[in-house]
């Protein structure tokens, strides 16, 4: 023991050595470091743990630097075939370094390992060279065209070329592989719309078939590149192109829609439909073609069609109705003809409804139809019973009816028909007279008001004016004959006189007198005039002035 002696001095550092002597051997030691805590770690290929720890004491390392750590874990787990974990160990070891990015990108290129490192790429801080994301993209064109469609959506435009990218996708398609082609052209719609070429966006939606056609022409207006593609459009969606062009009728004429549809009637129906519920008038032109349109596709809407329009031929919709037996249209529209009889004729023997034949009568008002409506019923005991059932519910001369049906002509329930027409009547007549009755009540309470009213007093005052010379009519100076209407309104007599002069006067000028002529004041109640003579001097307060008899 006698052989060793323990020794301490300072380094060129300022770490502490210790020195060990002995007889045969010096032995120099220090205290561990930093530097050779992750030189130990690097050593063990725990290189997680080793960047952690250089992270964290990067002020007390001397021997090791951050980014060649960071470079070795990355060249590890690469040589390891641990892509995925380096690709995501990317933002945190390469940080905001351009150049690091671009290597390992293309590092990553040769291993064919882009589409693991893509989701990590920046687009700023920092923002690489436009050949890296290129290069990306034309990988995801030939290899991944749905992570193509991810990456166009979230990167920002103009960090890549988006001329190159159209260019290479469709060159990919012109391989024509189809089962990459629908997401192709998903991208190449979404890249026509990012570099606003528009209208090539639009055909490119309508060949995918795809509902955003309808997104993007509302959002962006771009209603002027799908007013030609009618067509196309309602095989997509017919419902959603009605009612996008029922929202721009300004922009479009009928006749561009109905030329790209008039190989399809069935669309053609479809829109021009929904044109004439926006507007009656528009498309009158294909109105005509509606009618053949609605017979053939909604028997049930072409009753209201020919109701609400004006402009199809009355002769040619006759014909087609006739043609599909369609009565009740051929109804409507003889009587619209102006041909009640004929249409009466459906009614009886086609439809052989007793009661819209009586309504149908009714509606005319024409006497001459219920000559002939009750002819005809008398052919048929059937037809005959009916009318005899509804004639009590309707202003029908029930009188004139029985008494023109045969006799020993065998009516089935006669009596009971005929017993309900007399009970029919009898309300009626009832009804009547309680009317009538009312009616009296009514208008003698309104004429005892009517007497009362005129019974009354009208009240002339200091403060009342002539309806003429806008003076007061009383005037204590001076007595004066005064007018006094129902109305209320009082004028002096001379000034009355005055008025009717020279309305007379002006009634003997010319046309052209007349129309310069001053308007009279209202006279209307003229006829409930009264005169009185204003009292003697001294002061006027109020006074009443008895209404004159009538």
């Amino acid at each position: 023991v006698k052989d060793y002696w323990l020794s301490m001095t300072t380094g060129p550092r300022d770490e502490a050595l210790y020195y060990i002597v002995s007889p045969k051997d010096v032995v120099v030691a220090r205290p561990r470091d930093w530097d050779d805590h992750v030189t130990w770690l690097i050593k063990h290929q725990l290189y997680e743990e080793a960047l952690q720890a250089a992270e964290g004491n990067q002020n007390r390392l001397r021997n090791h630097k951050i980014y060649e750590i960071r470079e070795n874990y990355l060249n590890y787990l690469v040589e390891t075939g641990e892509f995925a974990k380096a690709a995501s160990f990317c933002p945190r070891l390469l940080k905001d370094n351009q150049k690091l990015w671009e290597h390992w990108i293309e590092f990553f290129a040769e291993k064919k390992q882009l589409p693991v490192i893509a989701p990590f790429i920046p687009t700023e801080s920092p923002k690489l060279s436009m050949e890296v994301y290129n290069t990306v993209l034309t990988h995801l064109i030939h290899k991944d065209p749905p992570a193509l469609l991810k990456y166009l959506h979230i990167w920002p435009v103009g960090i890549y070329s988006m001329e190159k990218t159209i260019s290479n996708v469709i060159d990919r398609l012109n391989h024509k592989l189809d089962h990459q082609s629908k997401d192709l052209m998903k991208a190449l719609g979404e890249l026509y719309m990012m570099d606003k070429q528009f209208e090539k966006a639009i055909q490119v939606y309508l060949r995918l078939k795809s509902d955003d056609v309808f997104k993007y022409v509302r959002s962006l207006d771009l209603f002027r590149y799908v007013k030609g593609c009618v067509r196309q459009m309602m095989d997509l969606d017919q419902d959603k192109t009605v009612e996008l062009f029922m929202e721009n009728l300004h922009r479009f004429t009928v006749r561009e829609v109905g030329e790209q549809l008039s190989n399809d009637p069935k669309l053609l129906h479809v829109f021009l439909h929904a044109l004439f519920q926006k507007d009656p008038n528009l498309g009158a032109e294909y109105h005509n073609k509606q009618v053949e349109l609605y017979a053939l596709y909604d028997p049930s809407s072409l009753r209201s069609f020919l109701q609400n329009s004006n402009f199809y031929d009355l002769e040619q919709a006759l014909k087609l109705c006739k043609e599909k037996k369609m009565y009740n249209e051929m109804v409507f529209i003889l009587k619209r003809m102006g041909s009640d009889s004929d249409a009466l004729m459906i009614i009886i023997y086609k439809l052989q409804d007793v009661k819209q034949a009586i309504e149908f009568v009714e509606s005319s008002n024409d006497d001459e139809l219920w000559e002939v409506l009750i002819k005809h019923s008398l052919e048929s005991n059937l037809f005959l019973s009916d009318l005899l059932g509804h004639v009590g519910d309707h202003y029908v001369d029930s009188l004139k009816l029985v008494t023109q049906i045969p006799e020993n002509k065998d009516i089935p329930q006669l009596k009971s028909k005929i017993l309900n027409i007399f009970t029919d009547k009898m309300l009626q007549v009832s009804v009547q007279e309680g009317c009538v009755g009312i009616l009296k009540r009514d208008c003698a309470e309104l004429n005892a008001s009517f007497v009362d009213i005129k019974r009354q007093g009208i009240m002339v005052d200091n403060h009342t004016m002539c309806c003429f010379c806008n003076r007061y009519v009383l005037n204590v100076r001076k007595k004066q004959k005064l007018h006094v209407y129902w109305g209320g309104k009082v004028a002096h007599a001379s000034c009355y006189e005055e008025e009717m002069a020279r309305g007379e006067a002006l009634r003997e000028h010319s046309e052209q007198g007349l129309a310069e002529m001053e308007p009279l004041p209202d006279m209307d109640d003229r006829k409930g005039s009264s005169s009185m003579q204003q009292g003697g001097g001294g002061a006027i307060g109020r006074r009443r002035i008895g209404q004159p008899a009538y």
